[in-house]
């Protein structure tokens, strides 16, 4: 695992198309601004892992090999299809403005 220190209005980059900016700390909550193609899945984790749980167990009552990677679109879990993405400043556009 990398381990990288940003601060506030830092980056990183990975790859040539998905950037990560620090938005904001407060105590040990961190705000990240994530730009990426729009195809791009980008999932907290813990969401991630039910995801691929629910397909691993779906593939097995249908007697299938589970999906290590389930590229399924966001509908299939109700539950999580009213998740939005909140358009965030970036480094980028903050010093254009200034």
């Amino acid at each position: 695992m990398l381990v990288l220190s940003r601060r506030v209005n830092e980056s990183i980059q990975i790859g040539t198309d998905v950037e990560v900016t620090v938005i904001e700390v407060k105590g040990d909550v961190v705000r990240l601004g994530i730009e990426a193609p729009q195809q791009t899945q980008i999932w907290r984790k813990e969401l991630w892992d039910v995801i691929v749980e629910e397909n691993q167990r779906a593939a097995r009552r249908a007697g299938k090999k589970p999906l290590i990677t389930p590229q399924l679109p966001i509908s299939t879990f109700s539950k999580f299809s009213k998740l939005k993405t909140v358009p965030v400043p970036t480094q980028k556009k903050e010093r254009e403005k200034e």
